[in-house]
């Protein structure tokens, strides 16, 4: 949905004249309700917050998030975005993320840190970082995910959310580079 610019010159879906196919699409399937988005699409909550909306319970981020944002402070943006997106929609987070050294790549290195979150920002599993090759594993309790959502009250996000009062959402008013409104 959104390319990392100025870098990713290439075309959102969002973009394409007549594209009809939903935008945040969520899966049904024997594990539960699945949303996925790409790398950057994570530092937008909107983007995240739609798959919620159409109901994932687990939301699932495929990345090559790179340094100095990554994994470890003082700018792990990686694992903050992660936990944030998982308690603002009440949803778990599996995020699996590129390791690879600056040594193969110059000048770009990316951290790894692929983890696992549950609803309450808590990290249940998280891989080492650095570069190579790791596997993470980790419980996903949809049980206790819906359990929750049907008893909790305060810190229910999702159904607390007054969408009505966020009419600055209107692009024309967002500012642009250079501190002006577009």
């Amino acid at each position: 949905m959104n390319p990392w610019l100025p870098r990713e010159l290439h075309a959102s879906p969002h973009d394409l004249a007549g594209y009809d196919e939903p935008l945040f699409p969520v899966v049904e399937t024997e594990i539960g309700r699945l949303g996925a988005a790409i790398c950057y699409d994570w530092l937008f909550p909107e983007a995240i917050r739609a798959l919620a909306l159409a109901g994932a319970e687990v939301l699932i981020r495929v990345s090559a998030y790179m340094d100095p944002w990554g994994a470890t402070p003082p700018l792990d943006w990686w694992t903050l975005f992660n936990r944030a997106r998982a308690v603002e929609n009440f949803a778990y987070v599996v995020a699996a993320n590129q390791g690879a050294s600056a040594e193969n790549y110059p000048p770009f290195s990316w951290p790894g840190g692929s983890m696992i979150v549950d609803f309450d920002g808590r990290i249940l599993a998280q891989a080492d970082p650095g570069p190579g090759e790791k596997i993470v594993v980790g419980p996903i309790d949809l049980a206790a995910l819906r359990h929750e959502r049907g008893r909790r009250r305060g810190h229910h996000f999702l159904s607390q959310l007054r969408a009505d009062a966020y009419t600055q959402l209107d692009t024309r008013h967002i500012f642009r580079p250079g501190g002006r409104p577009s």
